[in-house]
């Protein structure tokens, strides 16, 4: 069922024969014969994806254990047909912050910064706000600095700016919120962690970052980017324009310098997974502090550690960052625990690099990464959601942490208490709301990782029973296996009897789960690579066929919904709802395909029929984050990017009916007016705002900048 390559229409996109593995002698042969089968089935997909994606060019690199192999796909610049290598340089934009965390780590250990104080501690010419902000704070994006507030001008300055020029651009911003309440991505807030970078160390951040972490990890490749200096294999950086393939519009980085200002190649990326993974450059302690999410003071995490994104993948510990910028793609991932890391790195501006990763990933670890099952309802969706949470974060702990989550007694009782109170068929269906709010918790302090304690217990007391090696497989069976064998253990007469058990009415839910995914989950449809390109109109009607009957079976919405995504940005919408369309008769109860009609309708302008998608969608699972309002903010930008600023004022309003009062919806809609030209509206947009959060600084600047312009016309 996976689509062969298209060899015969890679005409653009002619690979580099250039390439690296790093190894040596006969030892190491033998371990390249062990990836060989990986690697060529990872280049014939990239193969397929990059003509889809008409992506330039692609260098990307994966390490497992002592090997190392990293190649260059296409064309580092396409004018002169130079292709691109392993070596190739690009701008790392966001994964710099991974690297300015490390840094202030260090002076940390040092005792050169204390996390816990003010930045203006190391940064004494930054003004104070209207509450004070830490450096552990602006670490994990919770500080309350703002982000960009108008890209457009702050994203493309064309100067260089030294640090105070840099911090300068936003030093008058006020908070966007009080520091520890709100998650709030800002490359602003890791400017300043490099300016105090330099404050506590005395030399320039440049300086810093090269001496204590490129030279000790031997990255003679990575530096701080600069337009003027000649950097052997810089690659040249595209943009899509209306469809058309272009140039990068020149920007100058040094604004960004310690949030996106490096620039380095794979090759010297996967040197610093491995420095990483071999625990260099800070102490044990220090990597557990940065690869920690940290958590707001509602008690909920925010999935970002000190400087990473730390949420776990399929069960696996993971720690990465993704990069975004003019002339630039990037990602970086690390498995530690199993001593495993990707990294890639595109000369394409808004490529999606998530299916390269995932796809080698897969492949190399002989590991389905994106395992998700699908039920034929929101109460036994949230069920299996409830597996699915438990299982991801109960066996990455497990690998991260050892059994520490699983040891006090009366902790694992109360746990799985609030498991069993909670993953209930039975109490869903008569409090759907409340029940899976508390399903999408467990994993967080608020509820005492009660999910997270759950499974990191069931994972120690399978490994007791059959072994390490029988818990590895797990992460290629997936939840309902992992549930089923602890279900097993607890049933039999020789299991301890401290062992605590669920539910008959959640076991018995299991068995049947068992049988079902057992029969679905095939050989076949382990290795099913979908891709934009797939079939699916074909492919469809085939899986149902396959999964009649089934009560679960795996969940390719997923799937369908990125194929979508490709083909809107292409400007395509009638292909996406085709494929969208293909997958509704398995998936009728799907809100993610639901939602994902409505953004296909809107973009061909049928509000009527986008709303009714929208309206479904949220019938079927009003707590989805499908419909959540991270979402509708996502997909407004996907619309205003494409320059379609009137359907994303429709998906504004679409949203408004079912968080109306929700702030940062009128913020974005009165952002959105202002670019259409429509300031009367916008302003209204802002008062709305005001009358659900009188206390709103940001709101309230916005709102009197806004009139002060209209009142100048």
């Amino acid at each position: 069922m996976k689509r062969p390559a298209r060899r015969g229409l890679v005409l653009f996109f002619i690979f580099a024969i250039t390439g690296v593995a790093l190894f040596s002698a006969t030892a190491q042969e033998d371990r390249l014969s062990r990836f060989a089968t990986a690697i060529k089935a990872f280049e014939a997909f990239v193969s397929e994806q990059m003509f889809l994606d008409r992506m330039p060019g692609l260098s990307v690199g994966f390490i497992k254990d002592d090997f190392t192999w990293a190649r260059g796909f296409g064309y580092a610049d396409l004018e002169n047909k130079v292709p691109a290598k392993a070596e190739s340089s690009y701008r790392l934009a966001s994964v710099t912050k991974t690297v300015t965390a490390i840094a202030v780590l260090q002076l940390a250990e040092e005792e050169k910064i204390n996390l816990d104080a003010d930045i203006q501690t190391y940064v004494p010419y930054f003004p104070r706000k209207k509450w004070p902000v830490t450096v552990r704070q602006l670490l994990g994006h919770i500080g309350g600095i703002s982000h960009y507030r108008d890209y457009a001008k702050e994203g493309y300055i064309k100067v260089p700016k030294n640090t105070r020029e840099a911090l300068a651009i936003f030093q008058g911003f006020d908070l966007v919120a009080e520091p520890g309440t709100r998650y709030n991505y800002s490359s602003y807030g890791f400017n300043l962690l490099g300016a105090a970078v330099e404050g506590a160390s005395g030399i320039p951040y440049g300086e810093y970052i090269a001496k204590r972490i490129f030279e000790p990890l031997g990255m003679a490749s990575s530096r701080l980017d600069n337009p003027f200096d000649l950097i052997p294999d810089r690659v040249r950086g595209y943009q899509f324009i209306k469809g058309e393939l272009k140039n990068s519009e020149f920007v100058d980085i040094s604004s960004r310098f310690a949030s996106g200002g490096l620039r380095s190649t794979v090759v010297d990326l996967l040197k610093y997974a491995r420095g990483i993974i071999n625990g260099e450059l800070v102490s044990q302690a220090a990597w557990k502090k940065m690869f920690s999410p940290m958590a707001l003071r509602n008690g909920l995490f925010t999935w970002y550690g000190m400087g990473w994104d730390v949420e776990p993948w399929d069960g696996h510990f993971a720690a990465g960052h993704g990069g975004s910028q003019p002339e630039t793609r990037t990602h970086l991932l690390i498995f530690p625990a199993d001593r495993f890391a990707v990294a890639i790195a595109s000369n394409l501006e808004g490529s999606n690099l998530i299916a390269y990763v995932r796809r080698l990933t897969e492949l190399v670890l002989d590991d389905d990464i994106d395992t998700s099952a699908y039920a034929s309802d929101m109460v036994l969706q949230s069920i299996y959601a409830a597996l699915n949470l438990t299982f991801n974060h109960g066996m990455s702990q497990y690998q991260w942490n050892g059994p520490s989550y699983s040891q006090n007694q009366n902790e694992i009782r109360k746990a799985f208490d609030y498991f069993n109170e909670n993953v209930s068929e039975k109490a869903l269906r008569q409090d759907f709301e409340t029940r899976k709010k508390k399903i999408l918790a467990g994993v967080h302090p608020a509820f005492n990782q009660a999910f997270t304690i759950v499974g990191t217990y069931m994972a120690t007391a399978l490994e007791e029973e059959w072994g390490k090696d029988k818990l590895v497989t797990y992460l290629r069976q997936g939840p309902v296996a992992f549930f089923s064998d602890y279900i097993k253990l607890t049933a039999s007469d020789s299991a301890p009897k401290r062992h605590p058990r669920f539910r008959p009415e959640f076991t018995s839910l299991m068995a049947d789960w068992e049988k079902d995914w057992t029969r679905t989950y095939t050989d076949e449809i382990k290795n099913l690579s979908l891709t934009p390109g797939s079939d699916f109109v074909r492919i469809m009607p085939r899986l149902k066929q396959e999964f009649d009957g089934a009560g679960l079976y795996p969940d390719f919405t997923a799937a369908l919904s990125s194929a979508a995504e490709h083909y809107l940005r292409k400007n395509n919408p009638d292909k996406a709802i085709s494929i969208l369309t293909a997958g509704q008769p398995l998936y009728s109860a799907s809100p993610l395909l639901s939602a994902s009609l409505g953004l296909a309708h809107l973009w061909k302008g049928d509000v009527q029929t986008a709303r009714q998608f929208y309206v479904r969608a949220h019938e079927l699972d009003s707590t989805h984050t499908a419909v959540g309002v991270e979402r509708y903010v996502a997909s407004g930008s996907f619309l205003a990017r494409a320059e379609k600023p009137k359907e994303a004022l429709e998906l504004g309003e679409i949203a408004l009916q079912f968080y109306p009062k929700e702030t940062r919806l009128y913020i974005e809609l009165s952002d959105l007016c202002v670019a259409l030209g429509q300031k009367d509206r916008a302003s209204d947009y802002l008062r709305k705002a005001l009358q659900i959060d009188p206390k709103n600084e940001n709101v309230r600047t916005k709102l009197r900048t806004l009139e002060k312009q209209r009142g100048t016309k």
